[in-house]
């Protein structure tokens, strides 16, 4: 069993952010570029923002990834290609991006930032991986509403791909990209009405409460070294636009199972018997 590397991706919504997320377990924070991501900009980073936290990132030898991951309108895309390349001459490590058009552009021009395709880019087999590959990515987020079965799927067909995933946070039952239900910030934080309650009602009568819509959110700390065995190497917690108690409760729980599961590593097979039929784990 050889050693591997593994990191915790934290997400950060505020400046202030920052030092406890890496004081608490984070190898590397992602951020949302302002008017550019798919979440309230109040929870963005300016340019400005990005340049002012990189070097503290960096001399604490972590990672930053800016998310670009919003709906971008055609008139906009070049204003954002410049944005994209400040940020690259800067250092940032990655882009990540759900656009295949925008990946297909900036993929010649960025000269340090890696590709990370985004979990709202629909990644769902091995044929759209090696696509991305031919086009210049380095990591693939992987859908979140993949089963084991078909991550390990993926991963052995193309196992020398980066690959990622949601280690605490929503998951979905439906394409995050076909979407319909509003997602809306409000002071208390993020909300998606898929994880609201609803009434039933009967001629305006509450007949009764129905089911949540949506999935509960994901949580997969605890069985962490089954998807090691399968190859993926990034854990990300999502949640930028909750409060910084909630995030880095969530950052502790999956540095705390990193840890454990790479002290642990020969145990992994055995973890994996009932799923792979190789004897190849990834590990």
């Amino acid at each position: 069993m050889k050693c591997i590397e593994c990191e915790v991706l934290a997400p950060a919504g505020r400046v202030t952010d920052i030092v406890p997320l890496l004081e608490n377990g984070a190898d590397a924070i992602y951020v949302g570029l302002a008017g550019y991501s798919a979440r309230p900009q109040s929870s963005d980073f300016t340019a400005e923002e990005i340049g002012r936290i990189l070097p503290v990132i960096h001399r604490a030898g972590k990672k930053l990834f800016v998310a670009v991951n919003a709906n971008v309108p055609g008139r906009e895309i070049e204003g954002l290609c410049g944005i994209i390349q400040e940020l690259d001459d800067r250092g940032i490590d990655a882009l990540i991006i759900s656009d295949y058009g925008l990946m297909r552009r900036v993929s010649g021009s960025v000269r340090h930032a890696q590709l990370h395709a985004s979990t709202l880019a629909g990644v769902y087999n091995y044929r759209d991986v090696r696509m991305l590959k031919q086009m210049g990515v380095s990591r693939i987020i992987l859908s979140s509403d993949l089963f084991v079965d078909e991550i390990a799927d993926i991963t052995d067909r193309i196992p020398d791909m980066d690959y990622e995933i949601v280690a605490d946070g929503g998951i979905c039952f439906n394409s995050n990209r076909q979407c319909l239900l509003p997602h809306y910030g409000q002071k208390e934080g993020y909300n998606v009405y898929c994880q609201k309650e609803y009434e039933l009602l009967r001629d305006g009568i509450v007949t009764g409460r129905a089911k949540r819509i949506g999935n509960s959110p994901g949580k997969i700390h605890r069985t962490l070294g089954i998807y090691l065995g399968l190859g993926i190497r990034s854990f990300k917690v999502e949640g930028r636009t909750n409060s910084l108690d909630y995030i880095l409760q969530r950052v502790r729980d999956v540095a705390e199972s990193k840890r454990f599961y790479l002290e642990h590593l020969p145990e992994i097979p055995g973890m994996m018997h009932y799923i792979r039929r190789s004897n190849w784990y990834g590990v």
